[in-house]
């Protein structure tokens, strides 16, 4: 699917329909066809020229050999036997041409024309009436004396062009009409070529009375311009089937090296040529000027040439087994994929299973049968591949190595003096990069590369213009984009930093809030007021053996009363219940209690894989693999309470209003109230330690069973189950309040999560989507895969927000409320579960 925007690359999806191995003796001949030359007597016979002969569904083939074969092209799996056989020539086959119905008693006939390294041209008539002797040798032409290397057939003639030099036209003889088969004999002669003629290619424009043009490409990589003129037969008094042909133009070192490939395309007057300088030229005969270059990244040699007027796109195969589509529109290199995959064969001949070619270089691309249909062929096998162009993405190219694993795209803010929306998309990956987008075409506009850790979390500061990035370490880096500086913070975290988030707590203070796999919470202040430099706010145990575990005292609240244990248990005591209700800590002897001691010593340390900041509650939340999310307030960090209802670790959050969306490795999606308005706000409040930086809120540092009086624990308000594998990015369309999520089963699906419906689902079979991102400027979502792509799909509804506006405070028309949802819980369901007494609104 074509974006809106007309620069926008497309995306294609590459796949093998099928792949099947040429065999060394094809049906229809008496025996095995003799070598003729020493070279290949111990080798199979290898593929050197093809053509499709698209009305009669054929793909012919000459081999190394001199044999000469075709398929019968079919959308589904051929046997073994598909293969026939034509004729042999006494060397390998250089050159095959079919003509078309219009051409004369050549098109009527049906026959083929084939020429070869022997400097002779044939003309055979496949019958295939009788196995034995399938074909017919209707004519040798002799007249070449060096290889014929191409073929065209126009009208009644036939044009060869050859090692020799020379360009010869042959045509059908006239007075012979009673004959069976037409007779050529020699007309013209175009010589005087510089070096080997390597190649011809003939258009036309299929309007009245246009023959076309025929450019030829010779070894001192020139092209010559040949045009065809039908002369006036005053017998008859209209124009006969005779021509002359007269060299109109030449084009001198088009390429500094041999040109190998020329292709004429009418419809974009360009003629398409390539050459052993590795490069694919587009030559514009309007402007006689070159209108594209494109060099081969791989550094090596382009074998073979095909286009598709349809998607203005031009094919491209090497010898490294990879076929390149470059744009005739926009210029640019679209998608590489390697077509020559070694694959694994049952049999040395027959037909072979996967996806993949054999390894080696591609030999030919055609299109074929239908639309986004080629068969493509490499030294000994055939594949019927799709290049499907109609997709629901597009795919952003030119990126990462690696799985990307975060995206941020700017709201739109003024992005300098010229007042310029500030759009722009960031992503980072597994490739040790941050990589800049342009937001008008999606190119790459700049690369930042990290050689000291790995990368495990990003964010943006658009304020300040500062990028902020996490590693694996425990280091957060500030990167200037000015000045292209990176600052380490002088604190850092123990374990990898997992989340990045920035947080307005107060007017005109923003802080950076970052998470951890080692459990802990910490805020810094990033801005670099009044020369002070960045430095650490505050940090706070959220998760792990000393932190609050939401457990709560048996009485004390209402709601479900299977939620009293804490997840792990202490090293030094256990959690004991008084008769009472108050919670008390009993010692434990550690001889005496072995089972505890394993558990707590081999059980995982809890980490945070996911982090968000709810600007409405000023509350910061916490999950991961301790299955709980986790509620604390931005002012004096306390602990407010706990979701609890995942069965695997909580991987990702997302929030809209009072909402709160949850991903997990349990494939599920749960709908939460971020803190319930019934909550009792007499709970302890943390007081700052000394020092001008760090401040900590106390926490009780005995066991980790205690809970805290007035603190909730709720269930979800829905679970939403479409995804098959783990949920790994959430976020809200603005505009209209559909949830949007994307899954590691490539699927990334809209929801309208108030109904439990699921508005919308975009698959791909494969890309793993690792993370999403919303775009302020468009209804666009991107997606980061594994494979290292970010895919771009088009929501096809009002999905961009105000400018300058974050999501979580934008509200659609028919924003529902918790009310709302609450009311569509079925009975499996048991609603939110409120664990206070407080009654005033959140």
């Amino acid at each position: 699917m074509y974006s809106d925007d007309e620069e926008a690359e497309v995306a294609v999806d590459i796949r093998c329909l099928w792949c099947s191995r040429i065999p060394a003796i094809s049906m229809g001949q008496k025996e095995p066809i003799k070598p003729a030359l020493a070279s290949v007597r111990n080798k199979d016979p290898s593929i050197v020229a093809t053509h499709y002969d698209p009305h009669r569904r054929r793909l012919y083939y000459g081999l190394d050999d001199g044999a000469v074969c075709f398929w019968i092209m079919t959308e589904s799996t051929p046997n073994s036997n598909a293969s026939r056989f034509v004729g042999a020539h006494k060397g390998p086959v250089s050159a095959i041409c079919t003509p078309l119905p219009t051409d004369g008693d050549l098109g009527k006939g049906g026959l083929i024309v084939t020429g070869s390294v022997d400097s002779s041209i044939k003309i055979w008539d496949y019958q295939g009436k009788v196995m034995l002797e399938p074909t017919v040798c209707v004519q040798t032409l002799y007249g070449h004396s060096g290889t014929v290397t191409s073929l065209v057939i126009l009208g009644d003639y036939i044009i060869s062009s050859s090692t020799d030099g020379c360009i010869k036209m042959w045509r059908q003889e006239e007075g012979r009409r009673q004959l069976v088969y037409p007779w050529f004999e020699l007309q013209a002669t175009v010589s005087g070529m510089e070096g080997w003629v390597r190649c011809m290619s003939h258009d036309t424009s299929g309007d009245v009375g246009d023959l076309g043009a025929i450019y030829a490409a010779d070894e001192s990589g020139g092209v010559t311009r040949i045009v065809p003129e039908a002369l006036w037969d005053d017998s008859i008094q209209r124009l006969s089937t005779r021509m002359e042909f007269r060299v109109d133009r030449r084009v001198e070192h088009l390429h500094d090296r041999s040109i190998s490939i020329v292709r004429f395309v009418s419809k974009w007057d360009l003629v398409l040529t390539v050459a052993f300088d590795q490069c694919i030229r587009a030559w514009d005969v309007k402007t006689e000027s070159v209108r594209h270059c494109w060099a081969n990244e791989r550094q090596c040699q382009f074998t073979t040439l095909e286009v598709n007027v349809e998607f203005d796109e031009i094919l491209a195969g090497d010898t490294s087994g990879v076929l390149s589509i470059f744009s005739i529109r926009t210029g640019r290199l679209m998608v590489t994929k390697h077509m020559a995959q070694p694959v694994a064969c049952n049999s040395k001949r027959g037909l072979m299973g996967g996806s993949g070619a054999s390894s080696g270089s591609i030999q030919s691309v055609a299109s074929v049968l239908g639309r986004q249909l080629y068969a493509i062929t490499t030294t000994r096998e055939l594949g019927l591949w799709i290049i499907d162009h109609e997709l629901d993405y597009n795919i952003a190219r030119g990126g990462h190595e690696k799985a990307v694993i975060s995206l941020y795209t700017c709201s739109g803010g003024v992005a300098g003096p010229g007042a310029d929306l500030d759009y722009r998309i960031f992503s980072t990956s597994l490739d040790n990069t941050v990589r800049l987008w342009d937001p008008y075409d999606m190119a790459c506009i700049r690369v930042m590369e990290e050689t000291t850790s790995e990368i495990s979390a990003m964010t943006f500061f658009e304020g300040w213009n500062l990028l902020v990035t996490g590693h694996d370490n425990g280091d957060i880096r500030l990167w200037n984009l000015d000045t292209a500086h990176a600052t380490t913070l002088k604190d850092k975290h123990t374990n990898a930093v997992t989340a990045l988030t920035l947080a307005l707590v107060h007017r005109n203070e923003e802080l950076l809030i970052s998470a951890s796999y080692d459990g802990w919470v910490v805020l810094w202040d990033i801005r670099s007021l009044r020369g002070e430099p960045p430095h650490m706010v505050a940090k706070f145990r959220a998760h792990g053996p000393e932190a609050p575990s939401g457990s709560r005292v048996p009485g004390s609240f209402t709601g479900d009363s299977d939620i009293v244990m804490p997840e792990r248990p202490s090293l030094t005591g256990l959690a004991v219940a008084g008769a009472s209700g108050v919670i008390e800590t009993a010692s434990v002897d550690t001889k005496a209690t072995p089972g505890a001691l394993r558990i707590a010593l081999t059980a995982p340390e809890p980490e945070i894989l996911a982090l968000k900041y709810d600007p409405l509650k000023k509350a910061i939340v916490t999950a991961g693999t301790e299955k709980v999310i986790k509620v604390w307030a931005a002012t004096g960090y306390d602990y407010l309470g706990c979701h609890r209802g995942h069965k695997n670790a909580v991987t990702c959050l997302a929030l809209d209003a009072n909402f709160l969306f949850s991903g997990s490795d349990d494939c599920t999606i749960c709908l939460w109230d971020t803190v319930p308005a019934a909550v009792d706000k007499s709970h302890i409040s943390g007081s700052r330690l000394g020092g001008t930086h760090v401040a900590q809120p106390i926490a009780i540092p005995t066991s980790p069973g205690i809970a805290l009086k007035g603190t909730f624990s709720t269930r979800p308000l829905k679970v939403l189950q479409a995804h098959r594998r783990s949920v790994t990015g959430l976020d809200v369309l603005p505009a209209s309040g559909h949830l949007v999520s994307c899954s590691l089963d490539g699927q990334l699906l809209v929801w309208d999560y108030v109904s439990g419906q699921l508005m919308h689902r975009f698959t791909h079979d494969t890309e793993e989507f690792r993370c999403l991102a919303l775009r302020y400027d468009r209804p666009e979502v991107l997606v980061g895969t594994l494979q290292a792509n970010i895919l771009r799909y088009t929501i096809h509804e009002q999905a961009v927000a105000v400018p300058g506006l974050g999501r979580g405070l934008s509200k659609g028309n028919g924003r529902p409320s918790v009310a709302d949802v609450g009311l569509g819980l079925n009975s499996a369901i048991n609603g939110l579960a409120l664990h206070g007494s407080d009654d005033n609104d959140a």
